[in-house]
């Protein structure tokens, strides 16, 4: 499995940022491009990291300002929200198409989210926080601070996302029996048992085919319908190292008959993006059985959380042991545009 980074890189010397918010609208900086990193690396979600921003935006925000917020202090970077204007909000890299599971931010203290909202009430910025999850220390923060302060916001509850957590989770007796009888079904079938692989070679042909699985089983679904998310998938899986594409595949003849896409976190949480199989091999519930082992593998090893990702679909939930909800809070500084979106939304309503 992909070792976690513990590691982080010296500072770089010789250049000095004055305490205070600085906002930047490129990745290229080179005291923004290794801070950022360091921060990371002490723990955050897949999506806040520098590689998956700058690979999000590199498909999808050609035509987007980025906003890239950050906090400094001792010359040290504190805080950092990556955002991008999108029709005069800000807004998380990640969104539209909406491919992060939860929004967050990178930051070192709990009062650093604090300044952060202080800054945005300052400047009369207007941001779309989406998919928060209402469990996370962020989620708390800006719940609070919204209601005390009196920001114009509209909210609501978005969705679930399905998690297991290591420490409360074990498999079912029927789960592990079902497990077993798709890998024995395998060798009647086919004359062969299956072959698991936590990540398996960085390989166009297997990301490749991959999307040839997800098409097949959705009728082209997600990649015909936003062909460049092909392309952000591919850029991940052959580019970065936390970008896991797991395999399912027979053992003699090495035939794929599973993938699974996933993020391994700086945070010690396995994330679940995308899961799909060869439909000429359905009678063995390979997705299943490579869910499965997929769990059984991160648990085993120096991971705490597996999370589902958004959406409660019914084989998530046959493996998890507890749902978080996550909701929405868009902020309007003017009261004349929040009044529009109330009577819009009473509109339907009536």
């Amino acid at each position: 499995m992909q070792e976690i980074s513990e590691k982080l890189e010296n500072p770089i010397k010789n250049i000095t940022i004055p305490d205070g918010f600085k906002v930047f609208h490129g990745f290229d900086d080179e005291i923004l491009v290794q801070s950022w990193k360091n921060l990371y690396n002490k723990g955050a979600n897949y999506n806040l990291s520098y590689e998956w921003c700058r690979i999000w935006f590199k498909h999808f925000g050609k035509k987007q300002k980025l906003y890239i917020i950050t906090l400094w202090k001792n010359n040290e970077l504190k805080l950092l929200a990556p955002f991008y204007v999108r029709g005069g909000r800000l807004t998380l890299i990640g969104t539209k198409p909406d491919l992060y599971d939860e929004f967050n931010i990178l930051y070192e203290k709990l009062e650093n989210i604090n300044e952060l909202i202080d800054y945005i009430q300052h400047n009369k910025l207007d941001v779309n926080f989406r998919y928060v999850n209402s469990e996370s220390e962020f989620g708390k923060t800006i719940v609070k601070r919204f209601s005390q302060r009196g920001i114009r916001q509209v909210s609501h509850v978005l969705e679930t996302k399905p998690v297991a957590i290591k420490n409360t989770f074990n498999f079912k007796r029927k789960q592990k029996d079902d497990n077993v009888r798709c890998k024995n079904n395998a060798v009647k079938l086919y004359g062969e048992g299956l072959k698991y692989e936590y990540s398996a070679a960085r390989k166009k042909e297997y990301v490749e085919e991959f999307i040839k699985f997800h098409k097949a089983r959705w009728g082209g679904g997600l990649f015909d319908k936003k062909p460049k998310i092909a392309d952000f998938l591919q850029d991940l899986v052959l580019n970065t190292d936390f970008a896991v594409l797991s395999r399912l595949s027979l053992e003699k003849s090495d035939k794929t008959v599973a993938y699974h896409f996933g993020f391994i976190d700086s945070a010690k949480k396995f994330w679940s993006s995308m899961p799909t199989y060869d439909i000429n091999y359905k009678q063995i519930s390979p997705g299943k059985v490579l869910l499965y082992d997929l769990i059984s593998h991160v648990f085993s090893e120096n991971v705490d959380k597996f999370d589902f990702g958004r959406g409660s679909e019914p084989y998530k939930n046959w493996f998890c042991n507890y749902e978080e909800v996550l909701f929405n809070i868009t902020t309007f500084q003017t009261k004349k545009n929040i009044m529009k979106i109330r009577n819009f939304i009473n509109k339907i309503l009536r």
